[in-house]
């Protein structure tokens, strides 16, 4: 067996013990060497120190080395190339891990100061505050935009702005929206998006908000002009004709010097094709009180009553009301329920008014195809809840998915272009979207999507998860 130098300095520190030991009984024996003996007993408990001392090295430079990593002090260093080969190993190997983890924390370092280099920079105030009120993060945007550069806590920027702080306590399950905000220097349009986020065992809430008024004001701009266009398009539609016609009726009663013609002048084809124009006039007036009614429709939704509705219920509902259109069409209506607890807060009859509106739609899409079927059901995921109906119709073509959602605008022929757009107005106050994706011939699926917050209560005897 290979002895190492820390095994042969303890060996001799042992007989050397040894030896003292056996010296010393000798004397005491003899009886005349008290001085003496008392003194090799003394070194005897000096040599008992220094070799427990000794031994004990090792669990020493553990200490410091626990001791460093703790206190996260990677200043310290090991080395003693006294005691031999295998504690030479051992420091080498203390000194790598506090090299590593010296490394990871410099790493560790500028990785945040790149962050907070980044947060700084950014256009986008950010407000990180945890449920106890200790407000961890304020950048320099948040800090402008809010005249308020150095809170710490929750109460006192509340205290400074309460309306600004409402609306984001408001929004502790998370959503987005837009409120006014007034400082020196104007009204301001602050967009906030509030995301819970759980760490630790805390509560965070990550507040982002910026100044989105000019873009509103550029896309109110570029919405006047879109509706404008429409406006034009739809009453010169209907004023052109009628503009024409009365320039027909005022040639047939007027003679050729341009004089009015007298009752008795006017024959039978002169009053029928005056009274053939009135009509027409009549017609376009009432298309255009239409117009007017449907825009009015679109502009004028009711404040709705939300309320949690169990998604299934409501799918039933309008199986229901819909059943007698549905044979009569032959169409198959396919519902999948799987699971009946699941529920959305909402305006039930709004939301009922956009699914009838799709499922009207899909009527007309399914027309002349084999099989008609319309299938509804519900997917769920961690944040989303989404409604979707679908069908096996003609399908939308790629090129008018993106306009089917303008108000006024229809693919179909009797199409007033409001139903949609209608749909589109009551998804965004339930603070959800309605997408549509199509293969033509294959399937059309329209999904109504609502924010998911989890589970709750919707009466004492059942459990369901909820969108709010």
């Amino acid at each position: 067996m290979e002895f190492n130098r820390f095994n042969l300095f303890l060996i001799v520190r042992l007989v050397i013990m040894l030896g003292n030991l056996v010296l010393m009984a000798f004397l005491i024996t003899n009886g005349n060497f008290w001085f003496t003996s008392i003194s090799l007993f003394i070194l005897l408990l000096i040599q008992v120190y220094e070799i427990v001392h000794y031994v004990n090295r090792t669990n020493r430079e553990l200490t410091k080395f626990l001791y460093a990593v703790k206190y996260e002090d990677y200043s310290v260093s090991f080395s003693d190339p006294k005691m031999g080969k295998s504690f030479t190993d051992l420091n080498v190997t203390f000194n790598e891990i506090i090299e590593k983890f010296k490394n990871a924390r410099i790493e560790k370092e500028s990785q945040f100061q790149l962050f907070k280099l980044i947060l700084e920079k950014i256009n986008v105030g950010i407000i990180t505050v945890d449920e106890e009120g200790h407000i961890g993060i304020l950048n320099k945007a948040a800090g402008t935009t809010l005249n308020s550069p150095q809170v710490a806590q929750w109460d006192r920027l509340k205290a400074r702005h309460p309306e600004f702080c409402q609306a984001v306590e408001e929004l502790e399950h998370g959503g987005r929206r837009l409120v006014p905000f007034e400082d020196i220097t104007g009204i301001k349009e602050l967009s906030i998006d509030v995301n819970p986020v759980r760490l630790t065992g805390t509560t965070h809430y990550i507040i982002a908000f910026q100044d989105i008024k000019d873009e509103i004001e550029q896309k109110e701009i570029e919405a006047w002009h879109k509706l404008i266009r429409i406006l034009t398009h739809e009453i010169m539609n209907s004023i052109t004709p009628v503009t024409s016609l009365t320039e027909t009726m005022r040639s047939l009663l007027k003679d050729d010097d341009g004089q009015q013609k007298s009752a008795k002048d006017l024959d039978d084809e002169t009053v029928e094709d005056i009274l053939l124009a009135l009509n027409t006039i009549h017609r376009r007036s009432v298309g255009m009180l239409e117009f007017v009614n449907d825009y009015r429709k679109l502009t004028k939704i009711p404040a709705p009553s939300f309320e949690l509705v169990k998604v299934c219920d409501m799918f039933e509902d309008l199986q229901a009301l819909l059943k007698g259109e549905l044979e009569k069409r032959e169409i198959a209506f396919d519902m999948q329920c799987s699971n009946r607890n699941l529920a959305i807060r909402c305006d039930r009859k709004l939301i009922e008014q956009v699914l009838i509106n799709l499922m009207t739609n899909s009527f007309a899409a399914l027309r002349d195809v084999d099989n008609p079927t319309i299938r509804v059901h519900a997917d769920v995921s961690e944040k989303r809840i989404a409604l979707n109906v679908s069908d096996n119709g003609s399908g939308i073509d790629k090129d008018k998915l993106q306009r089917i959602f303008i108000p006024f605008y229809s693919t179909k022929r009797d199409g007033t272009g409001i139903g949609l757009s209608l749909s589109k107005n009551i998804m965004k106050i339930h603070q959800g979207t309605i997408t549509v994706t199509s293969t033509p011939d294959v399937e059309t699926r329209f999904s109504l999507s609502f924010p998911n917050h989890g589970a709750s209560n919707f009466s004492s005897a059942s459990n369901v998860d909820i969108a709010n």
